[in-house]
């Protein structure tokens, strides 16, 4: 997303003094986007507001889903739940200062993170206070919590784990930061008694979670080149875990699934994205560094189908609606595609302005939530 570009475009200037000419910049401009005869129907189920959303820090923001209810925030602390089915606001929590990492959802609490390195755990049902603790500094991605620990990743590398109901320091972990980063951090995922969490040079971890010894780690991006420019690797997409495999990208890496229990890479296929991937059909999707929407086999890493119609309009991270995959360019505009061939079947322009946010996907669904605070829910079905 631009946001990402802006801050590698800004390392580029700092190390070697410009990367591009005009004429260069010329080439940047977006592809045009194709004509086509929309064959689905794309529908806003509801949409609220959440206070007012993002400022431009480059904090990336996702809703979360749990039970019957879905939570988001805006960078001022205002944390809000609503009915997932209708949008009715449940509660509203106001924090006393402003959120960096926002929202993680899980065993019973809704967590954010802060500029002031807190963590901040509320009760899912009615919002109320159960616990705040510290960091070692900014805390950019959604903490995350299964109801036995909670656990949060910082700017500096840091890993924290957290007794889900007091709050306590469990354990941590320190991991050597590179000299350039992009400017966002992938949450850590908790899944059965590991904690996974992937980090800016290039590689994941899995962790025990009840002491945060290192069960395995696997490298997903190498660094290569000359400079620190060139060797700059990182994983900011969040991982996602699917059964037995986990499925990560990396910024001049590769897409990757590895075997959850043991660490083994069943498959690697180099790519370099910023984003998240999105795994259902029994396909991971990626949207790549330079806007290809691409599908993988999950089980060997094919290529199932590329859609390269959407060049150099900074895609989002993709998302799955029922049948369909979708992303959101910098324009505004969502291109939903077939998930069997990648062909376009609808495009629009949901509600808000802005989306580096990752969409969720809840049942056969879609919420987003956009740089301004709008939270929306959409559904897709074939057009009459």
């Amino acid at each position: 997303m631009k946001f990402k570009l802006w801050a590698l475009a800004t390392a580029c200037v700092l190390a070697l003094g410009g990367c591009s000419s005009n004429k260069e910049s010329e080439n940047l401009k977006p592809l045009e986007l194709v004509k086509f005869k929309s064959t689905v129907k794309v529908e806003r189920v509801w949409s609220a507001k959440v206070g007012k959303g993002q400022d431009r820090r480059y904090t990336v923001f996702v809703p979360a889903v749990l039970d019957d209810a879905v939570f988001a925030s805006d960078t001022e602390g205002n944390v809000f739940a609503f009915n997932v089915e209708t949008g009715k606001r449940l509660w509203k929590h106001e924090l006393d200062e402003p959120v960096s990492g926002a929202v993680g959802a899980g065993g019973g609490l809704v967590l954010v993170g802060t500029y002031e390195g807190e963590v901040v755990a509320l009760d899912a049902k009615t919002g109320d206070l159960k616990w705040r603790s510290k960091a070692s500094s900014e805390v950019l991605a959604p903490p995350q919590s299964d109801g036995s620990i909670a656990v949060a990743s910082t700017i500096d590398a840091r890993l924290f784990a957290y007794d889900a109901i007091t709050g306590k320091p469990l354990w941590s972990h320190d991991h050597i930061a590179p000299v350039l980063t992009l400017r966002t951090t992938a949450a850590p995922v908790i899944s059965g008694t590991q904690v996974l969490s992937a980090f800016d040079n290039g590689q994941m971890l899995a962790f025990s979670a009840s002491d945060g010894s290192v069960s395995w780690e696997v490298r997903v991006a190498q660094p290569k080149g000359r400079h620190d420019l060139e060797k700059m690797v990182d994983i900011d997409g969040t991982p996602v875990v699917d059964s037995a495999f986990v499925y990560t990208t990396s910024y001049q890496g590769a897409v990757m699934a590895i075997a959850r229990g043991t660490g083994r890479v069943l498959w690697k296929r180099d790519a370099s994205s910023y984003v998240r991937p999105a795994v259902a059909h029994n396909a991971v999707y990626v949207a790549t560094e330079d806007d290809r929407l691409v599908a993988y086999n999950a089980s060997n890493g094919g290529t199932v189908w590329e859609n390269a119609e959407m060049l150099r309009r900074d895609l989002s991270a993709p998302g799955v609606m029922g049948d369909y995959i979708t992303a959101i360019d910098k324009k505004g505009y969502m291109h939903v595609v077939d998930k069997e061939n990648g062909q376009f079947v609808a495009r629009i322009k949901p509600s808000g302005d802005g989306f580096r946010s990752v969409p969720v996907s809840y049942k056969d669904g879609l919420i987003l939530l956009s740089d301004d605070g709008v939270l929306s829910f959409y559904k897709a079905k074939p057009a009459k």
